[in-house]
């Protein structure tokens, strides 16, 4: 299980932050966080201070002196003085990730595992009817439901790209979450699925499929029949809707928003938001008409 929740002791026994009084907070958080109702997070630019102020669940914030003197908060909110806000909450979720106690792994008798692969004893779950194949590592923190197919040299819950420079140091942050991948979806060869956070879970959606190769990181997640081919790259926290294509060799960057149905052409490299229905096509990607127009004027030119 997971530290639950936030405590003057936790924080203490993280950070070594002596709090004067004592306080609580439901979970870790980041700044749009809304997966429970008293999250602490922290803040390193005023210009963020507008989403934490919308975010009714955010109750309490590592900030630095500077910006808690501009006293733009919320009245409910807990301002925590530290000299380097991100050093404080990502070594309180590094603490949190080494902390956690999962319960012995569950197989159901109908699956069947490849007698080379690998399935951690504790902390994962495995539903009926599906398939493991050889040299596949499920680490902590995985959750597959029925009728899963993982091909081949597939590595699904280690800990993804996540370090954070701080002035006392690079901390490399340890993943304090899960993965959850849903009914009848199918995992090409040789892909990279990685851990989520506790503020957000790494999660593949029903009747979704990876080709091979894929990179699909931490806290990504998608709806249901979406399909991503060879050697796409998805990277942290991207959301995907439902019946998204993704070209082979496209590349979707951090925190970026697919809508429904919308089609990355291959090669694309995505670094804005997708419309519902809309294909883009490039690098950067803009709509694929728009790319074809001005690719004939130049051809033509």
């Amino acid at each position: 299980m997971q530290i639950n929740q936030i405590t003057s002791q936790i924080i203490q026994d993280a950070t070594q932050l002596n709090l004067l009084d004592s306080i609580k907070f439901s979970s870790l958080g980041l700044a749009d966080s809304k997966h429970s109702s008293e999250i602490l997070t922290f803040i390193e630019s005023e210009k963020y201070i507008q989403v934490i102020n919308n975010n009714t669940c955010i109750k309490g914030v590592f900030c630095s002196q500077e910006i808690s003197e501009l006293k733009q908060f919320r009245d409910d909110i807990l301002l925590i003085i530290v000299d380097d806000p991100k050093w404080y909450f990502f070594s309180l979720v590094d603490f949190q990730g080494k902390k956690i106690k999962r319960e012995k792994t569950f197989i159901h008798k109908n699956t069947y595992i490849s007698p080379s692969a690998t399935i951690a004893e504790y902390g994962v779950h495995i539903g009926s009817n599906c398939t493991i194949e050889p040299n596949v590592v499920i680490m902590e923190g995985v959750f597959i439901e029925e009728n899963v197919t993982i091909r081949a040299g597939t590595v699904i819950g280690c800990n993804g790209f996540e370090f954070k420079d701080t002035s006392r140091g690079r901390i490399s942050v340890c993943h304090d979450g899960i993965v959850q991948i849903k009914n009848n979806v199918e995992i090409g060869g040789n892909c990279f699925i990685g851990k989520g956070f506790s503020y957000r879970p790494t999660i593949l959606g029903q009747w979704t499929k990876l080709d091979a190769l894929v990179h699909y990181a931490h806290g990504s997640q998608c709806g249901e029949y979406c399909l991503i081919a060879a050697q796409a790259m998805i990277a942290g926290n991207v959301t995907i809707g439902n019946h998204v294509w993704i070209g082979p060799s496209a590349s979707i960057s951090n925190r970026i928003i697919l809508g429904d149905k919308c089609f990355v052409t291959l090669g694309s490299v995505v670094t804005k938001h997708v419309k519902e229905n809309e294909t883009v096509t490039g690098n950067f990607a803009i709509p694929h008409n728009t790319f074809i127009k001005t690719l004939k004027k130049n051809l033509n030119a």
